[in-house]
């Protein structure tokens, strides 16, 4: 076999693998992609370690279904810089702009708050809108105790 063929299996080689661990990293990283459109209308997850809140919702850009939110005391808890938004595969791949909206916060004193988030109209934008409120307790040293959404 010439050298021209062997180099060429092993770029094709390396391509391949170099997919796999990208694929397997994009999951890991919570990407929404294992997420159908379905799942994404009612998806609500929080997460805490130390003083960081993450709390991810499922968001529908295309149709303004996207999520705001207002602090009952922003001494309490505030933003982090842990904010972004995800394209689910299966969203991405219809050409639509739905997802999930990770937010990051992070607590500062000792109490207990609310975090409400709303959207302005439903998944579709034809009816109201969500409202889901977190309410998060903190303590002295910042650290998230505990944190429950409904």
């Amino acid at each position: 076999m010439s050298n021209a063929k062997t180099i060429g299996k092993s770029v094709k080689a390396l391509l391949v693998l170099t997919s796999i661990v990208l694929s397997l990293f994009l999951a890991s990283c919570g990407g929404g992609g294992s997420l159908s459109a379905e799942d994404l209308k009612t998806y609500r997850d929080l997460s805490w370690e130390g003083t960081e809140l993450t709390v991810k919702l499922g968001t529908n850009k295309s149709t303004g279904c996207e999520w705001k939110n207002e602090f009952g005391d922003d001494s309490i808890i505030d933003y982090s810089i842990n904010r972004k938004f995800t394209l689910s595969d299966k969203a991405a791949l219809r050409s639509q702009a739905a997802g999930v909206l990770s937010a990051g916060f992070e607590g500062k004193k000792e109490g207990t708050t609310t975090i409400t988030f709303t959207t302005p109209c439903d998944w579709d934008g034809n009816a109201p809108g969500y409202t889901y409120v977190v309410t998060v307790q903190v303590a002295a040293d910042g650290t998230i105790v505990s944190a429950t959404g409904k």
